[in-house]
């Protein structure tokens, strides 16, 4: 596998609308660099690249990696937590060791403009980049406080409905932030302190990725040619996507990624999603990870604290659409080399989805095939 020629691939977001589906390397590319990146980076190697870099709160050590912590959850990167001199713990995000990361600038500003409006997002002690094909990119942040609000609801599922309320105001708050351009945020001025979206209208952002993800669907017999040519119609002529509004947008705003106390949200992690985009699309990037009775609190958080925005029915199940046609293209990939009874369970769930979608946009009946299992 040649590293080198894989990373100028891996970190070229200009076409991407998610970068976990459309970041342009194979399933047998993805399987060999995410397959073992915890076990591939020792903490003692660790210690002495960060050694080099913390020069005034030095590292004294990195607690032993636990793959059951709740940090250990993501599919990208590798997390550590170390702590320093002054007795502050660190979350120590690792990528997979030679491969170039290429979003650490883009998602720190974003984390750190967050933060200074009020939000509770992270600060950033350090950003280090690949230097050669043996060496780890790493991001070194604050630890905030609280536990993931999927930990939190495993022992107290009454606090559900208050969480949900409470993502909702949050995310809400988060979109007051404005920006410029529109889709993922141009890595090199980030490093300069500009954020910056690469594409300049909104339409172009949501069209990025869209033709490959449904080349895919349609390579394995999620949808028909006919449907999937209409899909793609759908959102190159839509008007709803003239909008020029563009904000701050995570993309990825799930229990997963968002700590609490049990009462309020205290932490707003993992930005390496993070794009420029409409509110709206936030909201139903939201909506694909849960259950449909989880809309209705959430949407009562989120508009608590702002108006209700034009043509929201519209534009909500046609940003559906594009997050579940990404999600599903997504899922696909992985499935030919993760074939776990969760992915499986997961493309199920999406083919669901987009009959229901089908249905909404009068694309055709019985649109949606059965996956394939893999052998």
């Amino acid at each position: 596998m040649n590293l080198n020629e894989i990373n100028k691939r891996i970190s070229d977001r200009t076409e991407c609308f998610y970068w976990q589906t459309d970041r342009k390397i194979s399933a047998e590319e993805a399987a060999t660099i995410w397959k073992d990146r915890h076990s591939a980076i020792s903490n003692e190697e660790l210690q002495e690249i960060i050694t080099k870099e913390l020069t005034e709160d030095r590292l004294v050590c990195i607690k032993p990696f636990d793959v059951n912590a709740q940090t250990s959850l993501g599919n990208v990167n590798s997390i550590r937590v170390g702590v320093l001199e002054s007795g502050k713990e660190i979350i120590i995000r690792c990528h997979p060791k030679g491969v170039k990361n290429g979003y650490f600038y883009a998602e720190s500003l974003a984390s750190s403009i967050a933060l200074a409006d009020g939000l509770p997002a992270y600060k950033t002690y350090c950003i280090h980049d690949l230097e050669h094909e043996s060496d780890i990119s790493f991001q070194i942040i604050e630890r905030l406080n609280g536990d993931t609000i999927q930990f939190c609801l495993k022992d107290h599922p009454e606090k559900e409905e208050q969480l949900v309320i409470e993502m909702g105001k949050t995310m809400a708050r988060l979109h007051k932030i404005k920006v410029n351009g529109f889709g993922p945020f141009d890595n090199e001025k980030a490093k300069n302190g500009n954020l910056v979206g690469m594409h300049k209208t909104l339409k172009d952002s949501i069209n990025a990725g869209l033709e490959e993800n449904l080349e895919r669907l349609v390579t394995y017999n999620i949808l028909t040619k006919e449907v999937a040519e209409k899909m793609r119609k759908l959102f190159e002529d839509n008007d709803l996507l003239n909008s020029s509004e563009s904000v701050l947008i995570h993309n990825d705003f799930a229990d997963w990624n968002l700590l609490t106390d049990g009462d309020i949200i205290t932490g707003i992690i993992d930005w390496d999603e993070c794009v420029a985009g409409h509110p709206i699309q936030e909201i139903a990037c939201w909506s694909t990870f849960f259950d449909p009775e989880r809309i209705k609190p959430f949407l009562k958080g989120y508009f608590s604290e702002t108006p209700m925005y034009d043509n929201f029915d519209e534009m909500f199940q046609l940003m559906r659409l594009r997050y579940t046609i990404s999600k599903m293209a997504l899922r696909v990939k992985r499935y030919t080399y993760e074939q776990t009874p969760f992915l499986k369970g997961m493309i199920e769930k999406g083919e669901k989805h987009l009959e229901e979608l089908s249905a909404i946009f009068n694309l055709s009946d019985n649109s949606v095939k059965k996956v394939k299992e893999k052998n």
